[in-house]
Order: structure tokens, then sequence, then C-alpha cells
């Protein structure tokens, strides 16, 4: 599919519209952010564990902003590929991927099928051991 079919252009708007959304709330997440670094330093060391809590806290916030950093450029990606005509196509195994699919997660670059095998063997190759 390519951006100058009326459902690649329909996708192409989708796709620009969550960009947007995602970019305001970086944007929002980064204000937030500073605004927060600027009242602890108005405020000055409080105890050690609101100090604790307050880290963790900015460290959630940088977590959030580098999934929502990452999925700007997966829609980046997915954009290019509309433009190439190669959008809608599995990466792995050169087969469509499912309307349902795309419609769920419009940047995705895997089948159904290759996303479960490459899940698969992460899984069984993550030496995280469970409880």
């Amino acid at each position: 599919m390519n951006s100058a079919s009326p459902e690649g252009r329909r996708i192409e708007a989708q796709l620009r519209e969550r960009y947007t959304e995602v970019w305001t709330d970086i944007r929002r997440e980064l204000d937030k952010h500073s605004e927060q670094r600027y009242s602890d330093m108005i405020q000055g060391a409080g105890d050690p564990e609101d100090a604790a809590t307050a880290d963790v806290l900015i460290d959630l916030n940088l977590a959030e902003i580098d999934h929502d950093a990452q999925e700007l450029r997966a829609i980046q990606d997915a954009l290019a590929r509309l433009k190439r005509g190669e959008y809608g196509y599995c990466q792995r195994c050169g087969e469509d991927i499912s309307p349902a699919r795309l419609e769920a997660m419009p940047h995705a670059t895997l089948c159904v099928k290759c996303q479960a095998q490459i899940e698969r063997m992460r899984a069984s190759s993550d030496p995280t051991p469970s409880l």
C-alpha cells in the first residue's frame, strides 16, 4: 500500500494524528519534569524517603518519555514505508499484515505469526528466573 491511494491517505492521516498525540504527551512530560526539578530546588532537600520517592517518579516519567520516543520513531518508519509502498507487509516474512492488526497498531512491522515467534524466542532465551 502507498500514500497515493485513498486507504493510504487515511492511514497517513491516522499516523500523523497519533504522532501529534505522542509528541504532545512527550512535551507535557518534559514540562512536568522541568517544573518538578525547579520546585525541588526551591524547596530544598526533604527527608531521604521523599527524595527516594521523587527519584522513582522521575525515573518513571523518563521511562514513559523513552517509550513515547520509541513510538514516534516507529510512526516515522511507518510513514516512510507507506511512502515507499511497503506499508502493510511483514518485514520478516513479506506476507500481508492483517488489517485488524494494522488498525490496532498502525506502525506494526510484523504480522501476528512472526511477532509471536519473536516473542517466544525472546521468552525462551530470557535468563530471568521466575518466582
